[in-house]
């Protein structure tokens, strides 16, 4: 008997404990009601839905902002397909950066109802960049030019915020993206991809001055400056000005041949094995652009020398202004004190 009636106690308490879990159950929702009936800015959903199955189409990618625009393609090389930058000479784009772009866009997702205001388009950056606005205008097209995505993104420091072109209706957002104002961090800018301990002869013929021969014996010895034989009174400045052609990061990239102009500085740097490495520096639309020519000084160097042109002689490279300041500085830049450049 006492068996039957601890069981029936049992089974009362797993009851009440049942209508309980129940009851907060309800409450949350309905909490969860009152609090977005409090609160109707709230917003929740994924801005693009349906495009994790749609962007395996995706063909072409557009950005457009003030501070760049370019043109993102697959392209088909031999029996495999890559993307590419089209206006920037078809240079291959990094896939991580797209991998990035893509997961980015899929998972972005609204948090919250803002402005349908016009006027206040300004203040969270979603202004049509095509019109002169600051926002950045993101679209992916398939190979028949539909859009699978048109976006305009606002990026500020308080908060991402999208709307799409043609509705006035704004959102803010959360999401990773990639940086999309930055064209370099889409490509990988490094024209001479070997370590300075290569380096044994730098000449360097500044826009301003005479010309200079930075040398060391070996990897372990310092950097001097051999022509003019002079006592170097920073040497780490010596160190870095004959070193700067295998650290430069070039801010953007056009083919060779879309260059066109006089040399206002020329480097030439030599390795202990013999390759040499020539490289002018060309001013163009206001920007100063980087060509670079690699050269055996022997037969058995000439492999050396192919895969360095093969890599960097069918491009120019802008560089940002430290870059251009570095990369051929002044003999007085090195010897505070040796007088005015002549």
């Amino acid at each position: 008997m006492s068996t039957n009636l601890a069981e029936r106690r049992k089974g009362r308490a797993l009851t009440l404990a049942l209508i309980a879990g129940a009851l907060v159950a309800i409450a949350a929702v309905t909490a969860a009601i009152e609090f977005r009936s409090a609160r109707p800015d709230l917003a929740s959903g994924l801005v693009l839905p349906g495009l994790e199955d749609q962007i395996q189409d995706g063909q072409r990618i557009i950005i457009t902002s003030a501070d760049a625009t370019y043109r993102i393609e697959r392209a088909q090389r031999g029996e495999s397909s890559v993307w590419v930058m089209r206006d920037r000479g078809d240079y291959p784009v990094l896939p991580a950066r797209l991998a990035q772009l893509t997961e980015g866009l899929e998972q972005l997702r609204f948090t919250r109802r803002m402005t349908a205001d016009p006027s206040k388009h300004q203040r969270l950056g979603v202004t049509d960049p095509r019109e002169g606005g600051r926002g950045v205008l993101v679209q992916v097209e398939d190979a028949r030019g539909a859009l699978l995505v048109n976006l305009i993104l606002g990026v500020e420091a308080s908060g991402l915020y999208v709307r799409r072109p043609d509705d006035p209706q704004t959102w803010a957002a959360q999401g990773e993206l990639p940086p999309l104002r930055d064209v370099a961090s889409w490509l990988e800018l490094r024209p001479i991809d070997m370590s300075a301990d290569r380096l044994a002869r730098v000449e360097i013929m500044p826009a301003q001055g005479r010309a200079y021969i930075l040398a060391r014996d070996s990897a372990e010895q310092p950097w001097r400056i051999a022509v003019p034989a002079l006592a170097a009174m920073a040497q780490s400045s010596v160190a870095a000005a004959a070193e700067r052609i295998t650290q430069v990061s070039p801010v953007d990239v056009q083919p060779a041949p879309a260059i066109q102009g006089t040399a206002i500085a020329r480097v030439r740097a030599t390795t202990f094995d013999g390759v040499a490495i020539d490289a002018e520096l060309i001013p163009s639309d206001g920007q100063t652009w980087l060509k670079l020519v690699a050269r055996a000084g022997a037969p058995e160097q000439e492999p050396a020398a192919l895969e360095i042109n093969n890599r960097v002689a069918p491009w120019a490279y802008a560089l940002s202004g430290m870059d251009v300041d570095g990369l051929a500085p002044p003999l007085v830049a090195l010897v505070p004190g040796i007088g005015p450049p002549q």
